[in-house]
């Protein structure tokens, strides 16, 4: 089956890992720190701390910004369940936003219809890379702080600024289904120094900058082991290990994107003026994007579309099932573009490994079944 997400992993990866297993340092070490260094170089942030997941990062967020017991924090429908598990997770109360129709971003014009006095923060998502429309958004939230979900766009930018850095926090997850993949990993950007200390000490325990005993060592005081605690925390770090993939894939990962590109490219061609279906918008003005997801609107039969594909050896899917149905939330909001879109929106195949044969017969494929 052609499947709809892919990674690429080589002999550079696996030397890279080698190399780790040679030390004899498989923790957080320097393969962590210089891979901490070089995302953010390429991001235009240095507040860029590698962590576990994408999920962390996200349940790390809440934490940092002192979210708790009846804060609200809005998030678009159209996103995963992670995020919305680390805001009822505080005790707060995530207020699901609806999304644009065509690009299935958050709305802005939902934050002054949702806002209270308890909203704590914006969760936002870049839908499937494409960067949402941030001039709007900053002019809705005023001061509140901004979450980037960035695990869609992480090397999308808005306006020669990345995605991920045009918050207070920023997120990006490098897990098997995304661009850049170090197996399971992600990373979290902080918008100053203020935010990016809480941060480390959230990511290890509470202990406040320092990772082991080692670093205790360094700072020259005669009881390197002991330790004191600024907070009460997991542990959230990552390893050299993945680190050592993560940076040989940063170095690829452009050319990743340029292929991801030419796919859209041609599905944009072949598909336009499909009968009984809509292709994806473009990126907006002054925008890039990472082009992680092709998404299809089928007004009517998009199951049995999806049907169809997957009998002919495609596999499809819609991504992010709307929040606000998952029934264990109990939400009595309603969210018409969220829910049309759950009705409407098929995702097809899109990653860097896919062949020539492969996109033709996708796009056949589709033709084929409206005739």
């Amino acid at each position: 089956m052609i499947q709809i997400f892919s990674n690429s992993m080589g002999s550079e990866e696996l030397a890279a890992v080698q190399a780790v297993f040679n030390s004899k340092w498989l923790g957080f070490g320097k393969e962590t720190q210089q891979f901490q260094e070089e995302l953010g170089a390429k991001i235009g942030s240095f507040r860029t701390l590698c962590v576990n997941s994408a999920t962390s990062a996200c349940f790390m967020a809440m934490r940092i910004l002192d979210i708790g017991p009846g804060d609200e924090v809005i998030i678009a429908s159209v996103n995963f369940v992670g995020c919305a598990n680390a805001i009822i997770d505080r005790g707060a109360i995530p207020v699901f936003a609806d999304v644009d129709s065509r690009y299935l971003n958050m709305a802005p014009a939902e934050i002054s219809r949702l806002r209270t006095k308890r909203t704590k923060a914006i969760l936002l998502l870049h839908y499937g890379g494409h960067p949402a429309d941030m001039d709007a958004i900053w002019r809705e939230a005023g001061d509140l702080p901004i979450i980037e979900d960035s695990c869609c766009a992480p090397f999308s930018t808005y306006k020669g600024r990345n995605c991920g850095t045009l918050g207070d926090i920023g997120f990006f997850s490098f897990d098997p289904m995304k661009i850049l993949v170090v197996g399971d990993g992600g990373a979290i950007i902080l918008k100053n120094d203020v935010l990016l200390n809480r941060a480390k000490e959230i990511r290890y325990m509470g202990v406040a900058n320092r990772q082991s005993g080692i670093d205790g060592l360094k700072t020259g005081t005669q009881r390197w082991w002991e330790i004191e605690l600024n907070t009460i925390s997991g542990r959230f770090v990552p390893n050299d290990i993945t680190s050592a993939i993560g940076r040989v894939q940063l170095r690829r990962v452009d050319g990743f994107i340029a292929r991801r590109k030419e796919i859209w490219d041609f599905y944009q061609r072949e598909l336009a003026g499909c009968r009984g279906l809509s292709c994806p918008p473009e990126p907006l003005p002054g925008t890039t994007s990472s082009y992680y997801l092709y998404w299809l609107t089928v007004p009517e039969r998009r199951d049995a579309l999806a049907a169809w594909l997957t009998s002919k050896g495609i596999y499809c899917t819609f991504r992010y099932f709307p929040l606000h149905l998952i029934k264990h939330y109990g939400s009595r909001q309603r969210l018409p573009n969220s829910e049309s879109a759950n009705e409407t929106t098929l995702n097809i195949p899109l990653h860097q490994n896919l062949q020539q044969n492969e996109i033709e017969s996708i796009v056949r494929a589709v033709r084929e079944f409206f005739g």
